[in-house]
């Protein structure tokens, strides 16, 4: 039976584990791809450099924060020999595998779960944090970069709709074109406990930035004039408005393409038996 998670090909882990141990190759690895294997001498076969240039930059820097690298090779993957570095992966396998466990098959050992501190940016910049196992994290990065492919072509979709809405037929479409989504990792910790901690940390921090935000916007307001407020209210119901629009889109292109209703059928309908009337036997 085929190995429902097939081993990630050695040039690609090669290049992967040098990321994470030196910050500089993982900057040319985000922005070159396949083409930064030539820095160390590494030839990568025409499947690896495919895969590895069709990998999202955000999925691939979430595979380099949370791989790790052993003491032992760490000064391999330092280097920028990749011949090293291959060998040091021959070795890391072997420290792993050991000698067999005496007395038959070992008990499996726990999951040591790990959880991420991630900020989380809208297509308005508006940032958020929270905190996720690694596999929640995956997902939501995953989702971002569903988002960002069809963000804009959601936007050209709202702005279609609210031109053709009679309400809005001389009113200029009042938002500006969305950002990208945005989900980075801030931190990754092996307690839960300790990444809550982190995460309280964070919020308290953007908390205060927007309760200053808050009093600001209360101080503006109150310095309008009744007219001036009036018209900062219709302005901001006509954002509100264009952002549902646009949301609404986003939503549809996400959701794909419906399927097609079967096709309704015409002709001599089967005979349907008359309907009982009087005492039953």
């Amino acid at each position: 039976m085929a190995n429902a998670n097939p081993p990630v090909p050695r040039g690609v882990e090669v290049l992967v584990k040098k990321a994470a141990v030196d910050a500089e190759f993982k900057t040319r690895l985000l922005e070159k791809r396949a083409e930064a294997a030539k820095e160390i001498g590494l030839e990568l076969a025409p499947a690896e450099a495919m895969m590895l240039n069709a990998v999202a930059a955000a999925q691939l820097e979430a595979i380099i924060a949370r791989t790790t690298v052993s003491p032992i090779s760490r000064a391999a993957f330092l280097g920028k020999a990749a011949a090293v570095m291959l060998a040091a992966l021959g070795a890391d396998l072997a420290a792993m595998e050991g000698p067999p466990p005496p007395g038959g098959i070992a008990p499996d050992r726990p999951k040591h779960e790990r959880y991420s501190v991630y900020s989380d940016t809208n297509y308005q910049g508006e940032m958020s944090y929270a905190v996720a196992e690694e596999a929640e994290f995956d997902k939501k990065v995953a989702e971002a970069i569903q988002k960002n492919k069809v963000i804009r072509q959601a936007y050209t979709a709202a702005v279609k709709a609210w031109r053709e809405d009679e309400k809005y037929k001389n009113v200029t479409f009042p938002m500006r074109a969305p950002q990208m989504f945005a989900i980075n990792r801030m931190a990754s910790y092996s307690s839960r406990e300790r990444a809550d901690e982190m995460l309280a940390k964070r919020q308290e921090i953007l908390d205060r930035k927007l309760e200053a935000a808050k009093k600001a916007e209360e101080r503006r307001l109150a310095s309008m004039t009744e007219e001036g407020r009036a018209k900062d209210k219709e302005r901001t119901d006509r954002l509100k408005a264009a952002e549902s629009l646009l949301e609404k889109e986003l939503a549809t292109l996400l959701a794909g393409p419906k399927q097609p209703s079967p096709p309704v059928t015409r002709g001599i309908q089967p005979d349907v038996p008359p309907a009982t009337t009087g005492i039953r036997p």
